[in-house]
């Protein structure tokens, strides 16, 4: 009778203790399942469109997506209610910083001039500019690069490290950038409109170091 008691005593000790390892081994299970989080699509932003109203009422409309990411734009010009085709596009290039209107011209129709700025501690501004055939419809205007020779000594750009400035002053397209030099600070251009060959283009009147 003894016996059979110690051998009934031995059995549940056993299988207490059986349990208790599957129990730690359901435990350690459940501890090592990680929830690995779904990365979010990359899109990119939602194209903003603004418009900007001529002294004639005919209305410009300017389009900038980021198909790439933020540092490159696709920009369009169209006029209001016009379609698809007759848009000018400019693509990969740098960011909107500023849009003016002015007829530096003098012809009675506003041309549209976007400023961009390249990110980066130059901030370098350029222009593209679309002129108004008397409303009727669009064309790109002309605008000089700025070459290697423009920077030398004595060039239109002499001087030139970024940080452009544009405004327009008095018909004419003001662009100004700071310059290290005995006594001065600061380069101002100025451009005016004259029609070419197969559209207008820009030429610097004059460029002066103040």
């Amino acid at each position: 009778m003894k016996n059979m008691l110690f051998i009934l005593a031995v059995l549940s000790i056993l299988s207490a203790c059986n349990n208790e390892v599957k129990q730690v081994d359901t435990e350690v299970k459940k501890d090592s399942v990680v929830a690995v989080a779904e990365p979010a699509p990359n899109t990119p932003p939602a194209p903003v469109t603004t418009e900007y109203k001529t002294k004639t009422g005919k209305i410009f409309v300017i389009t900038e997506s980021h198909p790439t990411g933020m540092s490159l734009s696709n920009i369009s010009v169209g006029f209001k209610g016009g379609d698809s085709l007759s848009q000018m596009p400019f693509n990969d290039v740098d960011p909107i910083n500023k849009v003016l209107v002015g007829d530096l011209d003098a012809n009675g129709f506003d041309e549209i001039y976007i400023i961009t700025t390249a990110a980066g501690s130059g901030s370098y501004g350029k222009v593209y500019g679309v002129s108004s055939n008397s409303d009727k419809s669009l064309s790109m205007i002309s605008i000089p690069e700025v070459t290697e020779a423009d920077m030398k000594k004595g060039g239109n750009f002499e001087g030139y490290e970024g940080h452009d400035e544009f405004e327009i002053v008095e018909n004419s397209l003001s662009r100004r950038f700071p310059i290290k030099g005995d006594g001065v600070t600061m380069r101002a251009i100025n451009y005016k409109l004259k029609p070419g060959e197969n559209s207008y283009k820009l030429y610097i009147k004059n460029s002066t170091a103040f």
